[in-house]
């Protein structure tokens, strides 16, 4: 009776244990969510649970200011092209992330919808208001004034950029037993993703 008594004792035990487990692991489209959340807003205290290594904005930046520098025709310094893309990177912040689904789940992999808003990248690239080509015109004869206007016409245009909508990725995560999060197969291509459809690219 005693041995009886004891097996179902431990087996309670066990029951206990694998319950708590079980409510303290997190969803997956939570966890892609807040994610994707840190990542817009650099949010390097959560980002750490995934990767101490992770420096969202020098990667975005390293990634932008040689990009942006060549469609600007190497006209701006790599100063200006950084002061730039810190400007993009502070809107990014704003973007809310507006819902999270699980589209498939098996054991510790799943595939994860999230929406989120977006920009429409073309303000970057409009053409000049009658202000602009003003501002414009009277650096003319002088390229450093000419790169400080027009810098400053691409940081205005990205303060007052609106929100154009929203956009959805789907992206394969796995659950990280050791750091007890759920993270994407492919981190550097989630990063790409999110990125390039928060600051949308029209034809």
């Amino acid at each position: 009776m005693k041995k009886n008594l004891l097996l179902v004792s431990l087996f309670v035990v066990v029951c206990m244990i694998c319950t708590a487990c079980s409510l303290t692991r997190e969803k997956a489209d939570v966890g892609i969510k807040n994610l994707a959340t840190a990542m817009l807003q650099l949010d390097s205290k959560v980002l750490s649970k995934y990767d101490d290594s992770i420096d969202v904005e020098d990667d975005f930046l390293d990634a932008f200011v040689p990009s942006f520098q060549r469609s600007s025709g190497d006209l701006l310094t790599k100063e200006q092209a950084r002061k730039i893309g810190k400007e993009m990177i502070a809107k990014l912040a704003q973007i809310e992330v507006k819902s999270s689904t699980i589209v498939s789940e098996k054991d510790d992999e799943a595939d994860v919808k999230i929406t989120f808003e977006k920009y429409d990248s073309n303000v970057l690239v409009a053409e000049p208001t009658a202000e602009e080509s003003k501002k414009l015109q009277g650096a003319v004869g002088s390229k450093a004034t000419l790169q400080e206007a027009l810098t400053d016409i691409f940081i205005n245009r990205l303060q007052s950029a609106p929100k154009s909508g929203t956009a959805d990725i789907t992206v394969k995560c796995k659950y990280n037993k050791e750091k007890k999060v759920w993270m994407p197969t492919d981190m550097e291509k989630f990063a790409e993703d999110l990125y390039a459809k928060a600051w949308e690219i029209k034809d």
